[in-house]
């Protein structure tokens, strides 16, 4: 998932951001998200988790699909 979460970073930067945790060096924030699998992507809002997260590995344009979903975001052609 690295080179699809680059790539999806770098190509929406102006739209959101991600941030990697480390859940074996942060298992505190592992449980406080309630994380049960990886790669697992919460969405958050102005400091704030929104309800849907992402779980698993996926393509590309399936990975943006649901994250600007999430956010309410009309994907652009």
């Amino acid at each position: 998932m690295r080179p699809v979460v680059a790539a999806v970073a770098l190509e929406y930067r102006d739209v959101f951001s991600f941030v990697k945790l480390d859940v074996n060096t942060q298992p505190e924030k592992t449980t406080e998200y309630n994380i049960r699998g990886t790669p697992t992507y919460i969405v958050f809002r102005d400091g704030e988790i929104l309800p849907d997260f992402i779980i698993g590995a996926m393509p590309k344009a399936k990975l943006v699909k649901r994250i600007l979903g999430i956010l309410e975001i009309e994907e652009s052609e």
